[in-house]
């Protein structure tokens, strides 16, 4: 993912407008609008200003993501959209995934999911990881069982 697409996920998932981060960076809408739409390459000082921002260390704006395995899901919104998809809207793009639909029970369970982790109680936060991992764990231990 490019710089200006973390940019973008970052500012999306704190829920804050370019207008916000421009008052916290000094710099201008016009300037992250144009670096969110991958156009322009911003300096490691303006990567620090924006990183700031956002209470980040840098380089997570520069690490390389972790590459997705297949069968995982996108992950989603509240609403219950690709977030991977959101990212292209308005570019003209074709989506970068499949599109991704959820039943209403899964979009529920997500949510609960989500309000646990936006809880920052960090014994709940950690509750919920181990619990994932082992049903993770679980999940691909049945995959690999042949059924007779």
């Amino acid at each position: 993912m490019s710089i200006g697409k973390k940019v973008l996920q970052l500012r999306l998932q704190s829920k804050m407008t370019q207008q916000e981060i421009s008052e916290l960076t000094g710099l201008a809408v016009s300037y992250l609008s144009r670096l969110e739409n991958e156009r322009i390459t911003p300096s490691i000082r303006t990567l620090t200003r924006i990183a700031d921002a956002f209470g980040v260390p840098v380089t997570r704006l520069l690490e390389a993501e972790p590459e997705r395995r297949g069968g995982e899901h996108c992950p989603v919104s509240p609403s219950g959209h690709c977030l991977l998809n959101q990212l292209s809207v308005g570019k003209g793009r074709r989506p970068r995934v499949e599109s991704e639909s959820y039943s209403p029970y899964q979009l529920e369970i997500l949510r609960m999911c989500n309000r646990l982790l936006q809880s920052e109680d960090r014994e709940i936060i950690d509750s919920l990881s181990t619990v994932l991992k082992s049903l993770v764990t679980l999940a691909g231990s049945r995959e690999k069982v042949p059924v007779h």
